[in-house]
């Protein structure tokens, strides 16, 4: 079959003014002077195409591409693309009517809106991002809104008027992009480099693990895969490797929603969820003979399940949702009744396996939780928790064993701040979370009279005939999340370390062992009592979510997965440094420090300070709702601290948490700012903004009342009035038995009016942008009405999103997107002067 020859056409240059319309001669213009290009075969007419209804002509092949613009990613010397470089167009020899396709990528330092304008008779298609553009005219043209960042500008062309011609036929191919100022020009490049910065899509939508799930013998895991496709549409697979290698050892594609994967404790068989209609069933998939048996079919309300270590049987529990009052009146029973769904219960089935003979395990007016089976698979420990509005944290939870042989109920342990338990190498022996609190402060490493930070996890070994606890984790300052018993005699736990989250291992006589997974932050990971390996979910500060295993017998660490690999192969990142902040009391202020991806430290850039604030540190993760990555990859310095109150840092920190609200940490958050700035030359002061969220976005009002360093302000569901948020928030009050230990409105008036933002705003002057979730639960949208009304009243500089539809967290794909735009929309128009990326998405009412 005969291929077109494609060549470098010397010419001579012709002014872009003579390629232009009247109307933008005068426009500043830039030549497409760098292309990938794929010439195909001559376009042939297809069978029957002068049978009339069905006429085939030339204008028709523009509309039948084999190339997915969705999907394309054009590299040279890959699939077909070779590379130009030159002024002056690329000349076709060619038979008939021909295809080219050419690609461009286009790099633009901030937002700009401009003309594509190919300068060539041809019918052409264009794409930017695999969005189509709208082009018309016999030399096609169309408006481009290139956002900051690198896209792909992907083109298809047709050349050529008679497809049965025999005669060879040349055409000058160019390109140009026009726009409104002569500056516009120095903002942007075009190349065939696809090296580019990370982009909000790749955080949503590179495929992500779940659910990972260990084989008894620790050589299999299990585990569920999903991925939103160039068209928006999400897709979920189920996938097993082997341990030892990474190897893939069985995948399924197209199932729907997989689920809840669990290996049987006996033989090779791997089960998951899968739902429909509200109905879920468990499927049994057995790897030895391929077949896939249900456990158990179309169950309502299906809340979860696990296996008995005997292999006989799995117990799995379903929620019923309590009846309407006909009235359309509530009494509340309780300050959880609150909560649209505090009266629904959750029961206990087990089901016989393989029989499928079914019995209900627990009933009554509270649910069962947190079960688990005993080391042989006689017995069940699970919780309850009752409303306790008296004494903190409002709530009374008991622990129970249920006997499988007769259904007697034996009480365990009463403490309301055990917050997990689970079994040890016996029955007699528990493994238990809990606060610095419990067991009457059995935990505490704090000078008396110190309230201890209750959200700490301490690990505790709880032996049951002597009702004795002993502690772990006492002088251990990581925080202990989870933590479950190995049959060589230790505790395996995920432990909170500063900015990491890290596995380690810990002896009953309390000696902690640290281990190195290759990643900064563990997320969701797995282990088995008997095997030596342990799988492990986790990313780091510049490297998406990776599958990894973990040798317990030598410390050593491998991947598995790497799903972001291919969509990351040609992103680059800036370097990511520690930076401890000496404060002027002395206090090291922990923190880190994303530097701009093209840093020059001959420049000057703007700068990002970040922050929680809260219990929690800001680890190194990747991506996330607030992706450091991205601002830095659009030239922004990022300065992250985690100033007092964080967990992860030893108690004596931890406890700085409670009932300050904001005196500690606002303070720390401005020393630290102004010690980076003191280290970091090459950031403007002049040009910082500040960003939170929850307790970050009260922290960021708080701030502005503090500090007029900021040139503008970011608070995504902050709380402005601390009374407000203690009364509507659902758990607001939840988290005061906490942060706002033993305060309240009628005993704290100057905390709960001092400390909250809304009665000083008339002390901020810094340009703020409100984000809430319409539909919040957590920190009601009022938090944001109270301070926008105030601001607005008193001719601040305010501009306030809602997100329609959205909690607490902004979870939607799309308005995620849209969500993410602004924030980085604003800092563009507040630090570097850019308002057209704002004004574009928020444009002003005639």
């Amino acid at each position: 079959m005969r291929f077109i020859a494609v060549t470098l056409t010397i010419a001579l240059l012709i002014p872009l003014a003579a390629f232009a319309d009247d109307k933008d001669e005068d426009k500043p213009s830039l030549t497409i002077g760098e292309w990938l290009y794929r010439a195909n075969e001559r376009l042939i007419l297809p069978a029957f195409h002068d049978e009339k209804p069905g006429t085939f002509g030339r204008d028709d092949f523009l509309d039948a591409p084999f190339l997915d613009p969705l999907r394309v990613r054009p590299r040279k010397g890959v699939g077909g693309w070779q590379h130009l470089n030159g002024t002056v167009g690329l000349g076709l020899g060619y038979q008939g009517v021909a295809e080219v396709w050419l690609a461009t990528y286009v790099t633009c330092e901030h937002f700009l809106e401009s003309k594509l304008r190919l300068t060539f008779p041809c019918l052409a298609k264009a794409w930017l991002d695999g969005e189509p553009v709208d082009l018309s005219g016999d030399e096609p043209e169309g408006e481009l809104t290139l956002p900051p960042g690198t896209s792909l500008l992907l083109i298809r062309t047709i050349v050529g008027e008679d497809p049965e011609s025999t005669e060879t036929e040349s055409e000058l191919l160019q390109g140009e992009l026009v726009f409104e100022d002569e500056e516009d020009l120095d903002a942007v490049t075009c190349s065939s480099d696809p090296t580019r910065a990370v982009d909000i899509r790749d955080v949503l939508d590179y495929p992500r693990i779940s659910s990972p799930a260990l084989s008894p013998d620790g050589t299999l895991v299990a585990y569920g895969l999903g991925a939103y496709g160039p068209g928006g549409e999400r897709e979920t697979w189920l996938e097993i490797r082997d341990t030892r290698d990474g190897a893939v050892v069985r995948s399924w594609r197209g199932v729907h929603g997989p689920s809840h994967v669990r290996w049987l404790p006996t033989g090779r068989a791997v089960s998951y969820a899968s739902t429909d209609d509200d109905k879920t069933t468990l499927w049994v998939h057995d790897l030895d003979t391929g077949a896939v048996t249900p456990a158990l079919r179309d169950a309502e309300h299906f809340e979860g399940y696990a296996w008995n270590p005997d292999g006989g049987s799995l117990v799995w529990a379903y929620g019923v949702e309590a009846e309407d009052d006909e009235r359309q009146v509530k009494r509340l029973e309780a300050v959880e009744d609150r909560w649209p769904w505090w009266r629904n219960r959750s029961y206990l089935v087990e089901t016989t396996w393989p029989g499928g003979a079914s019995r209900r395990l627990t009933a009554g007016d509270v649910s069962a939780s947190s079960w688990t089976f005993s080391p042989g698979g006689t017995h069940l420990l699970f919780s309850r928790t009752w409303p306790a509005p008296l004494e903190r944290p409002y709530s009374r939870t008991e622990w129970f064993e249920l006997d499988l042989s007769d259904l007697s109920v034996e009480t365990v342990l009463t403490d309301r701040w055990v917050g997990q338990a689970g079994y040890g190498p016996d029955r007699d022996t528990l493994v238990l979370i809990a606060s610095p609190s419990a067991f009457d402060g059995l935990g505490r490493d704090l000078p008396e009279g110190v309230v201890p930070n209750d959200y700490g996890g301490q690990l505790f070994l709880y032996d049951r005939k002597a009702g004795v606890a002993k502690p772990l984790s006492r002088d251990f300052d990581p925080t202990v999340q989870r933590a479950v018993w190995h049959e060589n005699g230790f505790i395996v736990a995920r432990v909170l370390d500063k900015q990491r989250v890290r596995l380690a291992a810990c002896a009953p006589v309390g000696a902690w062992i640290p281990y190195e997974t290759g990643v900064d932050v563990v997320g969701n990971w797995v282990a088995t009592r008997g095997a030596d390996t342990i799988v492990a979910v986790g990313t780091s500060a510049t490297a998406p979510q990776k599958l990894v295993a973990l040798d317990l017998d030598d410390g050593t660490a491998r991947t598995l997965l790497d799903p972001g690999a291919e969509r990351y192969a040609d992103v680059t990142f800036g370097r990511v440094e520690p930076f401890v902040a000496t404060l002027p009391d002395g206090m090291e202020l922990d923190g880190r420090v994303y530097f701009p991806r093209n840093y020059d430290p001959d420049l000057a850039y703007p700068v990002i300070v970040y922050y929680y604030g809260g219990t929690y540190p800001i680890t190194r993760d990747f991506g996330g709702r607030y992706p450091k990555n991205i601002w830095a990859g659009q030239d922004y310095f990022v300065y992250v601290p985690n100033p007092s109150g964080a967990l992860g840092y030893g108690q004596e920190f931890a406890a700085r948490h409670v009932n300050d609200w904001g005196k500690l940490t606002a303070g720390e958050v401005i020393e630290g700012t102004q010690a980076f700035l003191a280290a970091h030359p090459a950031a403007d002061g002049e040009r910082m903004g500040c960003i939170g969220a929850s307790y970050g976005g009260f922290l960021t009002m708080y701030l502005i009342t503090r500090t007029d360093m900021f040139a503008a302000a970011v608070s995504h569901a902050g709380i402005s009035s601390l009374s407000s948020y203690w009364a509507e928030g659902y758990w607001g009050y939840g988290y005061g038995a906490r942060a706002l230990a033993n305060s309240f409105p009628w005993n704290n008036r100057e905390l709960y009016v001092e400390q909250s933002p809304l009665f000083h705003a008339d002390d901020i002057d810094t340009p703020l942008l409100l984000l809430h979730g319409f539909d919040d639960t957590n920190v009601p949208k009022g938090e944001s009405d109270g301070l926008y009304i105030a601001l607005k009243m008193l001719d601040k500089e305010v501009e306030y999103v809602q997100v329609e539809g959205q909690d607490h967290h902004i979870l939607d794909h799309d308005r995620r997107v849209v969500w993410n735009d602004t924030i980085l929309a604003w800092f563009a128009r507040e630090l570097k002067g850019r308002p057209g990326w704002w004004d574009e998405l928020y444009p002003v009412a005639d």
